[in-house]
């Protein structure tokens, strides 16, 4: 019996090259189909993130204007009392997206135009001549570089940096922290060298200006410009404002005349000092005396004194304690505290020119 064997015919390798060479072709076509597809995906989803924007923006310019107004005083939980220029003052509402927490006085919001409702709160304005009298770049002048003034860098320190880098020790003592220093002399004392030093050493905000740049043309400018000056210095706070040529704007009340540029400086200085030191709630400060400290004998010394000069007087007393490491302020504080003050009191009388002599 014949028997015959079948084979499975053998592809030429011509054929399979060919065969291969279209498979790498389609696989190459594929993703380059792919990558363009996926690129095309990515520019729509661009062009819809954009075309959402544009309608939120045309949502936006569509709906009715807000008025801006400035938050007098909050008013329980739910109410504020707003001021809207030139309007007058209202009790409104607050949205429910608005945290109660953040409404602070002076600070500005927006008002829905048809319910008075609080919907937003906007940033505080502030002049760009303002803004940039905030030095960006710390300079690096340091004590060392101060030579022959000791004693007021010593004083300057504790004026200073003590209250900003440790305020725990002020309140423990009950004394109200500095608020300023004045820096007075002939020019190329170092004032400004020891300021730029203080600017250096405190991990602060420096803001420096100049009282020429405060001297404004129009009525209330000049005001204005020191009111967004601390307003600026508030926010960037703990930070230090650095006066040069203050006194372009430190004359006397009634010492310019009448006339109506000298009014305007001295508007703005009573701005500066209102700024310093206004009509703000006194806080429940108690002082830590030690026992045994005769206030009538004190009392008697004091007796010419005024409000501003006997409260100066107990901050200079626990200016002493501070000195010495205690917490009590003690007789002999207060002793040296009114012999100090009375003592400017008298070389304040004294002329410009004996003080520099």
């Amino acid at each position: 019996m014949a028997t015959a064997a079948v084979r499975t015919p053998i592809a030429p390798a011509g054929i399979k090259q060919y065969y291969q060479a279209k498979i790498e072709a389609a696989e190459l076509l594929i993703n380059q189909r792919t990558q363009n597809l996926r690129r095309l995906e990515a520019q729509r989803n661009a062009l819809n993130a954009r075309v959402r924007l544009l309608r939120e923006e045309l949502q936006l310019l569509q709906e009715p204007g807000s008025y801006v107004g400035e938050v007098v005083k909050v008013m329980g939980k739910n109410k504020v009392l707003v001021k809207v220029q030139p309007e007058g003052k209202y009790i409104v509402d607050i949205d429910s997206d608005i945290d109660v927490g953040a409404l602070k006085p002076t600070l500005r919001v927006a008002l829905r135009s048809d319910s008075y409702t609080i919907h937003k709160i906007l940033p505080n304005k502030v002049d760009p001549l303002v803004s940039l009298m905030m030095v960006e770049k710390v300079p690096d002048s340091t004590y060392e570089m101060v030579g022959g003034l000791d004693k007021q860098i010593k004083e300057i320190k504790e004026v200073i940096e003590l209250p900003v880098k440790h305020p725990e020790l002020f309140e423990a003592l009950g004394i109200a922290q500095p608020k300023g220093v004045l820096l007075y002399g002939p020019p190329g004392t170092g004032k400004t060298l020891l300021a730029r030093a203080v600017a250096h050493h405190t991990d602060c905000k420096f803001i420096r200006v100049s009282g020429s740049e405060l001297v404004q043309k129009y009525i209330g400018e000049g005001s204005r410009m020191v009111r967004e000056l601390f307003v600026m210095a508030r926010e960037h706070a703990p930070s230090i404002i650095f006066m040069d040529e203050i006194d372009s704007i430190g004359s006397s009340r009634g010492e310019s005349g009448s006339g109506g540029g000298d009014s305007e400086v001295q508007r703005t200085m009573l701005e500066l000092l209102n700024q310093l030191d206004g009509f703000e709630s006194t806080k429940n400060i108690k002082m830590s005396l030690q026992r045994g400290i005769n206030l009538r004998a004190l009392a008697e010394k004091m007796g010419q004194c005024s409000g501003a000069e006997v409260r100066g007087i107990c901050t200079e007393a626990g200016m002493y304690a501070l000195r010495e490491r205690r917490q009590h302020v003690t007789q002999e504080d207060f002793e040296f505290a009114v012999a100090k003050v009375l003592k400017k009191n008298q070389e304040g009388n004294t002329s410009v020119n004996k003080l520099f002599s």
